[in-house]
């Protein structure tokens, strides 16, 4: 991260000009700016109470917000952000079963989402301008590891045969590593695997209309920043037409699928900027622009997500008798 925003970064864009076309935002543009920050803040929560019946949004909110700031700020922060899911969900009343159900459909649905997009953004492009040979790569890339990833998914889901394989495999590996710990290896996984199995059929055949339209929408939103933020930080290239960016904006989410850096930072930035300059945006105009965007979409969680993690506990949106609803959940 210092290398990026000490040494690479300052080599693309200055840093002065970049700040300079964003004190110039009007109020206008920045209650514009705020008003779509703030619709993507809240558009990720819509997909955990898609996968969690009965959670709401409130609370799928306050966990979000809570879970975002500690991946954007720890390393390995997206393990830790789980953990914090869980805990919560957990103390919501909720049973195992049902938060890691829904921490595995929001994670396939969000990923599926990540790697159909460099294809999408493709076809938009060729309606436009040339393609950038990088975008083509990406899009192949892209396009192999969601067939490769709904190819799995539907195995488990649709084959029980290739869960219990799956599931007695993963079982053995972590029995080895016990016994070398002088522990005793786990047991019952295929049929818990089984279980899971049906249950997240259930959960896709009743709401799968409404976990594809929520992971679409958080994506779109999060997209939104980036264009509201290019279009008011104005300058040279900042009027490049929303399908480019939007190109820009798919290889990103796709390079920092897997988070090398807390949030991606650092990574994401360079990606974003070295992008938009790549395709007609004045290194000034893509400084600012993503500098903002990060501000909204990395920064401002945290400071919220640490808000959120103190009123829940102080017992905000928590169930009083946690096992008898996690037993009715």
């Amino acid at each position: 991260m210092a290398a990026i925003f000490g040494g690479i970064l300052p080599r693309i864009a200055d840093y002065g000009q970049a700040w300079d076309l964003v004190r110039a935002l009007t109020w206008a543009e920045t209650a514009l700016v705020a008003v779509v920050g703030a619709v993507n803040l809240g558009s990720y929560a819509l997909l955990w109470a898609a996968a969690v019946p009965g959670l709401g949004w409130w609370r799928a909110l306050m966990v979000d917000q809570s879970s975002t700031a500690i991946s954007n700020t720890v390393p390995a922060g997206f393990a830790f952000g789980v953990g914090t899911t869980a805990a919560m969900y957990h103390s919501f009343g909720f049973s195992p079963g049902v938060i890691t159900r829904a921490v595995a459909v929001t994670g396939i649905s969000n990923s599926l989402v990540k790697l159909a997009m460099p294809a999408l953004a493709l076809l938009g492009l060729l309606l436009v301008r040339d393609p950038h040979p990088g975008l083509a790569v990406a899009a192949v890339l892209g396009s192999v590891l969601l067939l490769v990833a709904v190819a799995a998914l539907t195995a488990v889901l649709t084959h029980r045969r290739a869960g219990a394989v799956l599931a007695g495999a993963a079982e053995r590996v972590a029995g080895r590593i016990a016994r070398r710990r002088g522990r005793s290896g786990p047991s019952g996984w295929v049929g818990r695997t089984d279980r899971f199995r049906t249950d997240s059929l259930e959960l896709l055949r009743t709401r799968w209309v409404a976990l594809a339209g929520a992971a679409v929408f958080s994506h779109v939103a999060l997209f939104l920043v980036l264009l509201t933020c290019l279009r008011t930080v104005d300058g040279q290239g900042a009027d490049v037409h929303w399908v480019v960016v939007l190109a820009v904006f798919a290889v990103t989410r796709l390079v920092t699928i897997v988070p090398i850096t807390p949030g991606a930072l650092g990574v994401a930035e360079l990606s974003y900027v070295a992008g938009l300059t790549a395709v007609g945006v004045g290194a000034a105009a893509a400084g600012g622009a993503v500098l903002l965007f990060r501000l909204l979409t990395w920064f401002l969680p945290v400071p919220l997500g640490l808000g959120a993690w103190l009123l829940w506990r102080r017992g905000a949106g928590q169930d009083r008798e946690p096992a008898a609803a996690g037993a009715a959940t």
